[in-house]
């Protein structure tokens, strides 16, 4: 016959009281508050981080574009990539200034023009005068009336 073998007794720190047990919560509850203020300071520190940095771009590329208000640059870029952006911008510039140039040449053709320097004559004539200025009021009566708070049109 085999000795008999005793049955194993439970353990006593398997079960522990609930009064033994608060501290480890506490604890931890500590623990994992820290940690989570942690967590807010960090993601806060990161917030001002991204906001420096995008005052600083918007800094340098006013310094870049010679404007305060400028935000076309979103980052860093290379010395010929800039260069490229200033011949086309340059390029562009010359190009309106061109059409500006032709607008204005057609416009003192239009002025120069028969027609145009008769109904220059003509609307030095009192009469005509007296007609545009009773027309100039009643449309500036018309643009009052339509701006204010009451009237829909």
């Amino acid at each position: 016959m085999l000795p008999m073998e005793r049955a194993p007794e439970p353990a006593e720190s398997a079960v522990e009281e609930p009064a033994s047990q608060e501290p480890v919560l506490e604890a931890i509850a500590q623990r994992e508050r820290e940690l989570r203020q942690s967590l807010i300071e960090a993601r806060d520190a990161l917030l001002r981080r991204d906001e420096e940095i995008d005052r600083l771009q918007s800094e340098l590329g006013a310094r870049v574009h010679g404007s305060e208000a400028s935000s076309e640059v979103t980052g860093f870029e290379d010395r010929p990539t800039l260069e490229k952006k200033v011949k086309r911008l340059a390029s562009e510039l010359d190009a309106r200034d061109r059409r500006l140039r032709e607008q204005r040449m057609r416009i003192r053709r239009m002025q120069r023009s028969v027609p145009m320097r008769v109904r220059a004559r003509v609307a030095a004539l009192p009469g005509v005068r007296w007609i545009a200025a009773r027309r100039e009021k009643k449309f500036k009566r018309a643009v009052e009336a339509a701006h204010e708070p009451g009237t829909q049109k």
